[in-house]
């Protein structure tokens, strides 16, 4: 069984640290732990602590830190997605997936067939969802969730790497299948990933083609239609492969 992880921003080296409010109760209140448990901490930005319980109360929490590392378990910055998020459960499930997979940063999309609002009155809802997956996956890096921005702001920012959106095969505009993206991956390792995932109504023509004149290649990931978190997990995998 996993040791239980808690996050501590400014994670020392060494020595006894202090858990945050939230993670003391937590630790006390929750996960009923006690003064000489092995616990994992981590500070959200790559580094990694074996430590011991030391004191624990239902108000504090102290730590004796026997091992520290850097571990950020991620994709060093490389691999990032822009996705027009759905709501309610489906919306935690897919940053649940996109922080699993190693993703390193999320861009919520503003499209035509939104159905999800995100600024600044539910950003942190979803930072929570971030630190809650890279608790339950020992990733120790977290993933960042950037302002909301429509594609056309998206396309000012993606001269610098290779960008795929995911959208059916269509007569109108040429798209790449999976194993011609591979290939083209294999003949020319990207050096980092942006990938463009629409609401569950896909993308219009309009928002497809002012991609694609923007230079970013359309992928098609089969006939069959992928629900939003279902096609970033496949995103992701590929990404993976590719940046390997």
């Amino acid at each position: 069984m996993s040791l239980p992880r808690f996050l501590i921003p400014d994670l020392a080296k060494s020595g006894i640290v202090a858990f945050p409010d939230a993670e003391a109760h937590h630790a006390s209140r929750v996960l009923r732990c006690k003064a000489g448990e092995s616990v994992v901490l981590f500070d959200g930005i790559g580094n990694e602590a074996l430590a011991v319980l030391k004191e624990i109360d239902k108000r504090s929490v102290q730590a004796d830190i026997v091992e520290w590392k850097f571990a950020p378990r991620d994709h060093l910055n490389r691999l990032h997605f822009a996705v027009a998020l759905p709501k309610g459960d489906r919306q935690r499930s897919t940053i649940e997936k996109l922080v699993e997979l190693g993703v390193d940063s999320l861009t919520p999309l503003e499209t035509e067939r939104s159905v999800a609002v995100v600024d600044d009155s539910n950003t942190d809802r979803l930072e929570r969802y971030v630190v809650e997956a890279c608790k339950q996956c020992g990733r120790n890096r977290l993933m960042r969730v950037e302002p909301s921005v429509s594609i056309k702001q998206l396309l000012c920012r993606l001269d610098a790497v290779s960008a795929w959106i995911l959208h059916p095969e269509s007569d109108s505009i040429p798209s790449y299948s999976i194993r011609q993206a591979n290939h083209l991956a294999l003949e020319t390792p990207p050096a980092s990933l942006y990938y463009l995932v629409g609401p569950e109504g896909g993308f219009t023509t309009a928002e497809v083609a002012m991609a694609h004149e923007g230079g970013v290649r359309v992928l098609s990931l089969g006939d069959r239609i992928q629900r939003v978190e279902t096609a970033v997990s496949t995103a992701a995998v590929l990404g993976h492969c590719w940046l390997t």
